[in-house]
């Protein structure tokens, strides 16, 4: 009697089992693209400028044909690949549809780093069970909520992960075709963001210590290629990159690692760091041996980048996201080894815990530390969603601690499937309350700088900025015709491009600028002699021709004391409402205006006149004193009969 199956049968159920998990691993990143192509598309515009501003352009002018360009100039911007990718969806017509297109295709690429994960684990001998573990954690984690934004993360998030698998298999096995994978992966791992250079550095080092230099020859010469090409073509957009780099403190690099820490899950990183350190110090393979060598290197050089570019009060975990597939890795292997050296674990645990509870996330999101950190966006959500920053931070730190409390005993049960599923859970919602927010944030973004929708004026204009980076930038990226960018006296320009500089002349006109132009009203009123209409802060006119400038108008309110310039013969008029009884100066003349009662004001003069109110309070930060309409010119004279005067009269 036979016992057991036959040969043919085992074989059968092998293959169905590893066809299962195939299919598991299909359906993982089929569910990935879907819930980050609805989340994407529930986002109303780019806000993150200006660098959604820049991949745009590029990604549009190579849609057209031409080279890539920003604002109509050839600009030197060596991380092309996002641009070229997406510049199909500009094909489709509308921006909107170009936009949400381009959404698509970057969810698409974002969630294939499951399967970069999944084939680096399975290549370095990881079970399935772990395997797809680390592929699931790796596309639940807040910041492959990137895909809904014009970067470049999208497809430099899953290259990154390639690049460490193949270079790996390169270290272990250097043949031609393995250094020439791996090349090929780090050059468009480089190709779309700059900063993932260190790789290249990295995959030296881990040669060095793994005393393998000699037998990289391709590799070496490849990278002294590179090097020579970058020398040749300079840096570009990135010239003064290097001198964003400098020292910063010790809490600035520790909030940067916990952080990091947070966006990976909280209670897989314990078992992740025990897992790259066994690759490197204890392998079971020569493989995980170089994996571990190149893990560690390349993961120091992204951490050394996130934590001392920039500013020290802001935390770049956009930069330092790619550590978190390498973490989830060395969480597959230690889970993989049968989560050996429990009692270092329960104390990354226990380090973790105090960690938690000692140091509150309260304020580390606030006044814009968020931007460059999805997991601490997520965060503003639950302190607004708490009712105060402090509760909020209070209610992270108390989940944060029962994870680290359960991730003190998993290690003696061995259970991967109940951290994985933790950690899981941990970065969806994170995902998640990061998405509520930034959802909402760009609808109150569009509703406050496009009310009016996209292409809303006809024809080429020139955009004349009074220095507000994000309401310019909106209006290039929903306008076919924004083709140029003027800064009036005192604006920053937005970006590193394009941008020439006009002024209001004595005689009216805006200096240099001929055609359609649309007007930055959110810091004095440029009152044109052929207006068009207003979207938000912004006014078309088929001139560049002033009638008038009113200083201290902004945003419906007028500040306690400023200057008008009426530029050419005709009427002047606007309406005033004062929110209590005050007085107004204005040419010499004392008016009185009371209490929310319009006062309507007709200047019927030319020259420059000087105003002041009597009292004033504050709107936010900046004195105002009442509300005033914006103001219309026209060429004849409405105060009555006589020579030029002031006029008013009260509802």
């Amino acid at each position: 009697m036979e016992i057991g199956l036959s040969v043919p049968v085992r074989r059968a159920a092998v293959l169905d089992r590893d066809a299962a998990w195939k299919l598991a691993l299909g359906g993982l990143v089929a569910v990935s693209v879907v819930a980050r192509t609805w989340a994407a598309w529930l986002r109303a515009t780019p806000n993150y400028f200006p660098d959604e501003s820049i991949y745009t352009a590029l990604s549009r002018s190579i849609a057209h044909g031409h080279l890539p360009a920003v604002r109509g100039h050839v600009a030197h911007f060596p991380a092309l690949l996002q641009p070229i990718v997406t510049a199909p969806a500009w094909w489709f017509g509308s921006l909107e549809t170009g936009y949400r297109v381009t959404q698509a295709i970057q969810s698409v690429a974002i969630s294939t780093a499951a399967l970069a994960v999944w084939w680096a684990a399975r290549r370095l001998g990881v079970g399935r069970t772990a395997a797809f573990a680390a592929a699931a954690l790796t596309i639940a984690v807040p910041d492959v909520g990137y895909s809904g934004w014009l970067l470049s993360e999208s497809f430099a998030y899953p290259l990154f992960v390639a690049a460490v698998g193949a270079g790996a298999v390169a270290l272990a096995q250097p043949t031609r075709r393995a250094q020439a994978t791996f090349l090929a992966f780090a050059l468009l791992a480089c190709f779309a963001r700059v900063q993932l250079a260190v790789l290249l550095l990295a995959y030296l080092a881990a040669a060095i210590l793994l005393r393998r230099v000699r037998a990289q020859r391709l590799v070496v010469g490849g990278i002294a290629g590179a090097v020579l090409v970058a020398l040749a073509g300079g840096l570009g957009y990135y010239r003064q990159a290097p001198a964003a780099f400098h020292l910063v403190s010790p809490a600035a690099v520790g909030r940067n690692a916990l952080v990091l820490a947070y966006a990976a899950g909280w209670i897989v990183v314990p078992a992740g760091l025990l897992g790259l350190a066994a690759a490197l110090r204890r392998p079971r393979s020569e493989l995980e041996r170089a994996f571990g060598a190149l893990a560690v290197t390349a993961g120091l050089g992204v951490f050394v980048e996130t934590a001392f570019y920039g500013f020290s009060d802001l935390t770049y975990e956009r930069y330092g996201c790619y550590l978190l597939p390498l973490l989830f890795l060395g969480f597959a292997l230690h889970a993989d080894r049968g989560w050996p050296r429990g009692r270092a674990h329960a104390s990354l645990a226990a380090a973790l815990f105090l960690v938690s509870s000692l140091v509150p996330l309260s304020g580390w999101a606030a006044a814009g530390r968020n931007t460059h950190s999805l997991f601490l966006t997520g965060v503003l959500k639950v302190e607004s969603l708490a009712g105060s920053a402090g509760e909020g931070a209070l209610f992270v730190a108390a989940v944060a601690a029962l994870l680290s409390l359960v991730s003190m005993v998993a290690a003696w049960g061995r259970a991967t499937v109940t951290v994985a599923v933790l950690g899981a859970a941990f970065c969806v919602a994170a995902s998640v309350f990061a998405t509520s927010f930034d959802v909402q944030n760009s609808r109150n973004v569009k509703a406050s700088f496009l009310p009016a929708g996209a292409d809303w004026f006809k024809g080429d204009a020139t955009i004349v900025s009074a220095g507000s980076r994000t309401s310019v930038l909106e209006q290039f990226f929903w306008n076919h015709g924004a083709v140029r960018l003027a800064l009036l006296p005192g604006a920053a320009a937005p970006d590193v491009f394009a941008a020439g500089r006009t002024q209001v002349t004595a005689a009216g006109a805006l200096s240099g600028l001929h055609g359609q132009v649309v007007l930055d009203e959110s810091a004095a009123a440029l009152v044109p002699t052929e207006p068009g209409r207003f979207n938000g802060p912004f006014l078309s006119a088929q001139s560049a021709q002033l009638g008038a400038r009113v200083g201290g108008l902004a945003d419906g309110w007028l500040s306690p004391a400023g200057r008008i310039q009426v530029f050419r013969p005709g009427t002047l008029a606007f309406t005033i409402t004062a929110p209590e009884a005050m007085t107004l100066r204005i040419a010499g003349r004392r008016m009185h205006i009371g209490t929310q009662t319009p006062t309507h004001v007709y200047l019927c003069v030319t020259g420059s006149f000087g105003y002041a109110f009597s009292s004033h309070g504050y709107l936010g930060f900046r004195p105002v004193s009442a509300q005033a309409s914006f103001p219309t010119w026209v060429p004849t004279r409405s105060c009555g009969s006589g020579g030029g005067r002031i006029r008013t009269s009260a509802d």
